[in-house]
């Protein structure tokens, strides 16, 4: 059964960001809702709050970053792995980073949670890209 974008979370505690990637989000015309979080810990507790009201039909875009205090992007996928197994949903995650450390980059890609690593900032190019993916198909 094709899933639907239902929401997308930015995970990322520097509000100017989460402000530049909600207003391009929003200029995609991508129609889903848009909830922007602080640390790990808040989109933990979002994730298991939409689960009372999504279905197998929806889809959650996470965009992580992975500096961030209380629960960093590596502490989200700890305790998302946990979780995971049962959602009624499906939710792919981006790690959405200015981290330019390799290892960072190769232990995203090898998470086999994380769908890939994105270098901050999110680009119209990128967002066409998953628009691709996961709207036009």
């Amino acid at each position: 059964m094709p899933q639907k974008i239902n929401t997308i979370l930015l995970v990322d505690d520097d509000d100017a960001v989460n402000f530049y990637n909600k207003r391009l989000l929003l200029k995609s015309e991508l129609g889903v809702s848009l909830v922007p979080l602080y640390n790990g810990a808040e989109a933990i507790r979002k994730i298991i709050t939409l689960n009372n009201s999504l279905s197998n039909k929806d889809l959650v875009l996470v965009f992580l970053d992975l500096n961030m205090p209380i629960l960093d992007g590596w502490g989200f996928l700890e305790e998302f792995k946990k979780i995971h197994y049962a959602l009624n949903f499906s939710v792919e995650i981006y790690v959405l980073s200015s981290s330019i450390n390799p290892s960072d980059i190769e232990k995203s890609k090898q998470n086999i949670l994380v769908k890939d690593y994105i270098s901050k900032p999110l680009t119209n190019e990128k967002l066409i890209e998953l628009k691709q993916l996961y709207v036009d198909n």
